[in-house]
């Protein structure tokens, strides 16, 4: 049998109210008492009953964590982030996959609601306009990271996404392309919108063509969310353009994907075409060749999250409510630009 508070309560010498006391923080109790208590609780190994707890408080130790797929490395490098963040403060996490399903999200919101959470993560903005007003009619903080600086999110953290975009046309058109593609996954949530839309800008920006021909979007596959056959799938229609000269891929692994077909054809990366990718894979480096990339920070952007979710837990008001952070290019051999500043030394 397991043990109860009852038995906890009987092999420390104390009342069955003096131990629920002390488990709860909810009145001053004496050292020595508390040493027993907590002396009995190890030795029986009880667990105090979490779910009755949070029915009595409202509340619960435990924050709500919404990503669309904890499977692409993204989400779970930002997932480790905010787990990390949190564990330091003795607060578990409730990770919620979505699989970008609208109807998933509404389910995950309204179990999140029935655990009392203290609040919720979300790493996009809520595709269900109905997540957003259930957390706010049952009073249960949110805070979203990684979207685009436009959306009516409350509190977000985000990366610029235009200063990225314009960072891979500037960084490709100074390589000397002039007919870029760009690939991504499918579009669903709206961070990625908001990045194809600043990419054309970009382009006008340079004074550089912008064709639909030339860009390549992944058709809903969310069944298979694979980004690397995604993007080897994609490389197909690259190798109809002869004219295009670089690739902007909306994620490294989707860019893996990408150099691997044309690789399987013969086309020699960089000199016939130059690939970047985005995100800073750890595998980015690996790949042959190593593959340009724009750095995130991710870890910069989940501990703000973290730290104004509590804030917002403890009823305080938040100076900034949106906090813009800055992406940061990394240029290995996947363009020319690094060859071309060796040939310069």
């Amino acid at each position: 049998m397991q043990p109860t508070m009852k038995d906890v309560a009987k092999l420390a010498g104390v009342s069955q109210p003096t131990v629920s006391h002390v488990i709860n923080g909810t009145a001053p109790i004496s050292e020595s008492v508390v040493k027993r208590v907590n002396e009995a609780i190890e030795q029986l190994g009880y667990i105090p009953n979490a779910t009755a707890k949070s029915a009595k408080s409202r509340k619960s130790q435990i924050i709500g964590i919404i990503v669309p797929d904890v499977g692409i490395r993204f989400y779970a490098e930002m997932v480790k982030a905010i787990e990390m963040q949190l564990r330091k403060q003795g607060i578990m996490m409730y990770l919620c996959n979505t699989l970008y399903s609208n109807q998933l999200e509404l389910d995950y919101v309204r179990t999140l609601i029935q655990h009392h959470v203290l609040g919720v993560i979300v790493g996009y903005s809520l595709l269900e306009e109905k997540s957003r007003q259930l957390l706010k009619k049952h009073g249960i903080p949110a805070v979203s990271l990684d979207v685009d600086g436009t959306t009516h999110d409350e509190y977000r953290v985000f990366v610029d996404n235009q200063m990225l975009a314009r960072m891979a046309v500037s960084h490709l058109y100074d390589a000397g392309a002039r007919v870029i593609s760009y690939c991504s996954e499918p579009m669903g949530v709206n961070v990625l919108q908001a990045r194809y839309k600043y990419f054309r800008n970009a382009l006008q920006e340079y004074g550089l063509e912008f064709d639909e021909r030339w860009c390549f979007i992944a058709q809903n596959p969310y069944d298979d969310y694979n980004k690397m056959k995604m993007g080897y799938n994609i490389a197909a229609n690259i190798l109809l353009h002869d004219n295009i000269d670089a690739v902007f891929a909306s994620s490294d692994e989707f860019a893996f994907g990408i150099i691997t077909r044309l690789k399987e054809h013969g086309i020699d990366i960089p000199q016939q075409i130059q690939i970047m990718g985005c995100d800073n894979d750890p595998f980015s480096k690996l790949i042959s060749p190593p593959l340009t990339t724009i750095w995130q920070p991710i870890n910069k952007m989940a501990g703000i999250g973290v730290s104004m979710l509590l804030s917002l837990i403890e009823g305080k008001k938040l100076e900034e409510t949106s906090v813009c952070l800055e992406p940061n290019i990394i240029i290995r051999e996947s363009t020319l630009k690094l060859k071309a500043l060796k040939a310069d030394v």
